[in-house]
């Protein structure tokens, strides 16, 4: 009971407010006080100019750090002298940068390249032409060749020769572009084949005028056939190159390409030069034998479109490939003459036309980075023309009333090349 009453006064007591001093303690008297600032810190004075005792509260008799039990802290904030070195010159970005992720310009390369060298071409055989047959003979009769006589000369005999010339080429190299003027120039070359059969080679010309009657009809029964072939061509071009941005290995080819070709063929048919020479000269009777020429002028102009491939291959060794083709407006001349071998002529007579023909052109190489700046380069090349005139097509044996034959064909080109290329 006696527990009872204590917990009710106590109870009471709080109530009413008379037990306060139970519940919390009075603050000190007199003002409040208020709590300091953290010390401002820097690092270490040691070492600093215009400032007594090095910059250090308490001069040099200071704690080891600046100032006692400050851990080598001083006061802040730190002035302009006192601030630590930024970085170099070099690392800054300029004060008109707009900020510190930019792409700046980088250095164009340009430069001046010449390629110079050698190049051969073998044109291919003109498809077979018969240009005589057997006969009787050994006697000059003027009898014809009875039917079904066999073939004995013909135009396909010839093997035509490697043509041997020259190639440059000069441009400017602006970054990934490249402008360039191009070409190459093979003189005339000459190949030929005789057929010598005294008495056993006809020739079937036809309606042969007056002064042309050899002995017992011009071309029956002779002696020897003659046929020669020459040619000489040339090539220029103007191009605009760029290698790709994505794909490197490979290069944009645009431009423009003029081919020049020049075909002639010349036949020689003797009646007697294998059997009656003189004494006095040494040579048969000019007045018993012909020369037959016929001449095809090829004029090629038109743009070109193509490409160039190229990869390393080992150590300054890589691998090219260029391939291009030419669309083109082929102007031709053609010529044809029949001359004693005296020069007398019989007839000469011509013609122009105009068509469309067009050049594909390839070649496989290799490379070799000599220098930093010179390079040989061997390879292969293949050249193809079609829609030109030959003027092995342009032998008429109608003698009497010759027309000029305006049929085109397509040419076949291979042969090797090397070439030094300098870049300056």
């Amino acid at each position: 009971m006696k527990r009872w009453n204590k917990a009710a006064a106590i109870t009471l007591s709080a109530w009413f407010g008379l037990g306060g001093s139970l519940w919390a303690q009075s603050l000190p008297g007199g003002k409040p006080s208020v709590l300091p600032d953290p010390i401002p810190a820097g690092p270490s004075g040691a070492g600093m100019t215009g400032i007594p005792g090095g910059g250090i509260p308490g001069g040099a008799g200071a704690g080891p750090m600046g100032m006692p039990g400050m851990g080598g802290m001083v006061p802040g904030p730190l002035a302009p002298w006192a601030a630590p070195a930024g970085p170099p010159d070099p690392l800054s970005l300029p004060a008109d940068s707009p900020g510190a992720f930019i792409e700046e310009g980088y250095d164009i390369e340009k430069a001046v390249f010449m390629h110079i060298g050698a190049l051969g071409l073998q044109p291919q055989k003109v498809p077979s032409r018969y240009l005589s047959y057997t006969g009787p003979g050994p006697l000059d009769s003027g009898a014809p060749p009875t039917l079904g006589a066999q073939v004995n000369a013909n135009y396909d005999s010839i093997s035509p020769n490697m043509n041997w010339g020259f190639n440059a080429t000069l441009g400017c190299l602006i970054d990934n572009q490249a402008f360039e003027i191009t070409g190459f120039w093979l003189p005339q070359n000459t190949s030929q084949y005789s057929f010598v059969a005294p008495g056993s080679l006809n020739v079937p010309f036809q309606g042969m005028p007056l002064g042309f009657e050899g002995d017992n009809t011009l071309g029956a029964q002779a002696d020897i056939l003659t046929v020669t072939q020459t040619v000489a061509m040339g090539n220029l071009e103007a191009n605009y190159r760029q290698t790709g941005w994505a794909l490197r290995e490979f290069e944009l080819i645009l431009g423009v390409r003029y081919m020049g070709y020049q075909e002639g063929s010349n036949m020689y048919v003797s009646d007697d030069g294998a059997t009656y020479i003189s004494q006095a000269t040494g040579q048969s009777d000019p007045a018993l034998a012909v020369n037959y020429q016929t001449q095809a002028f090829n004029n090629l102009v038109g743009p070109q479109v193509g490409f160039e491939y190229g990869s390393a291959i080992w150590r300054g060794l890589s691998f090219t490939s260029e391939w291009k083709t030419a669309f083109c407006a082929n102007f031709v001349e053609r010529n044809m003459a029949l001359n004693r071998a005296d020069g007398y002529n019989a007839f000469s007579i011509g013609n122009s036309t105009t068509n469309y023909a067009q050049v594909f052109s390839m070649n496989f190489n290799l490379e070799w980075n000599v220098l930093e700046r010179m390079k040989i380069r061997g390879g292969y090349n293949l050249l193809w023309m079609c829609g030109i005139a030959r003027s092995a097509d342009l032998i008429d044996f109608n003698i009497a009333n010759p027309v000029v034959n305006t049929q085109l064909r397509s040419t076949f080109f291979q042969g090797p090349s090397i070439e030094f290329h300098f870049l300056f």
